[in-house]
């Protein structure tokens, strides 16, 4: 019996092992012959700023605490570094903090993603204002409902009379829609939903299986210790990225709402259940923040955006856009959209040519449009 299940892992290892070699060997004749959908070399020097990313808080996608990692692109090379509480930061925070310190939140761009630390939002406003800026962006699909929790749970504990929000039309309305992370792969992430309880409300939930431990230890290998050797080492990752390429494209069953051209996307999004359950946490954030002195919500537009608001497309008129001026004016909060100050020659060199965020360009051209409108130093 014993012999038969050795005879039989070695053949397993050894089917394994052709395979593994098989693939590769494609995918490197693949790639040579420019023949894949991605044909990129491995870069054994290249990180991916994926180390310092975790998935185990109540809100999801976060960033480890007292960490630094590098990432690297044909068009930048950052270091991320994060605080005791694992925000973007060089300093702790804590109670000791100024009481007139600012709150950052939002996504990647509040984050900083792809530039050096000094060169982001955060830091640009803090040297030039003197105040204390807390920076609780985060990269990695990061929504309302992520934002609400990371507010409520953590961020609102800590001294500050003031909030800046970034809100990005072009992931944040389905950031925490479940029907947009509905596939094998994405079930195996660990983050929050909106559940809608009945006209006016929404709830939090977090799919059945979505057992914490057991995500944790699956997103840190999938997402972080496989996905970087692969990438690093080996030209399988570019016949792997390009069957996901095609899954997606192809593959409309999964998500109606992505494959409906009637829906638009980002400035032109105008799905109604991902409006509302996105903007009711929306909403409790900026009223949680009700009793600081001011609360600043700072929309930001996409290239594409600009293009078609050039070419004529009209999105003011639309539900989300109405809707977040309306929870602005409820909640007292300063609305500013950035698509009314700059067009897309002006943003094209404000943003990374090989990435779709800010460049440190970007990051100063942005902050001292801030500056200038709410702060009052030039």
């Amino acid at each position: 019996m014993i012999k038969k299940v050795i005879s039989a892992l070695k053949f397993l290892f050894y089917t394994v092992l052709i395979l593994t070699i098989s693939v590769e060997v494609f995918s490197f004749a693949a790639t040579k012959l420019n023949l894949l959908i991605i044909n990129e070399e491995p870069n054994y020097y290249k990180s991916y700023g994926n180390k310092w990313r975790t998935e185990n808080t109540e809100w999801g996608s976060w960033h480890k605490s007292n960490f630094k990692d590098r990432h690297t692109k044909k068009c930048f090379d950052v270091t991320y570094e994060s605080n005791n509480l694992g925000a973007r930061d060089d300093e702790d925070y804590n109670n000791n903090l100024p009481k007139n310190s600012i709150l950052l939140i939002g996504d990647s761009f509040a984050e900083g993603y792809g530039v050096n630390l000094k060169q982001t939002f955060s830091k640009i406003l803090e040297n030039k204002t003197g105040r204390k800026v807390l920076n609780f962006g985060s990269a990695g699909h990061f929504g309302a409902v992520q934002q609400e929790i990371l507010y409520r749970k953590l961020a609102s504990k800590l001294p500050h009379n003031e909030i800046i929000y970034f809100f990005l039309p072009s992931n944040d309305f389905t950031d925490n829609d479940r029907r947009f992370w509905n596939s094998k792969l994405h079930k195996f992430r660990h983050r929050p939903y909106f559940k809608k309880i009945n006209e006016n409300n929404y709830d939090i939930f977090y799919p059945k299986n979505n057992q914490k431990k057991f995500f944790i230890a699956i997103n840190d290998f999938i997402f972080n210790r496989l996905q970087i050797f692969l990438l690093k080492y080996t030209y399988t990752s570019n016949t792997l990225r390009s069957i996901n390429a095609l899954y997606s494209k192809f593959n409309k069953s999964k998500n109606i709402v992505v494959q409906d051209e009637k829906v638009g996307d980002s400035y032109f999004f105008n799905d109604e259940e991902s409006i509302n359950g996105t903007l009711f946490f929306s909403k409790k954030i900026l009223s949680n923040a009700s009793k600081l002195e001011r609360r600043i919500l700072i929309v930001i537009p996409t290239l594409k955006d600009l293009k078609n608001i050039e070419n004529g497309k009209i999105y003011k008129d639309l539900k989300w856009y109405v809707k977040l001026k309306e929870i602005s004016l409820k909640t007292n909060t300063k609305f500013f959209d950035l698509a009314d100050h700059f067009n897309k020659n002006e943003y094209t060199k404000m943003i990374y040519k090989c990435d779709n965020h800010w460049s440190p360009k970007g990051h100063n051209f942005i902050a001292d449009l801030i500056i200038k409108k709410f702060f009052n130093i030039y």
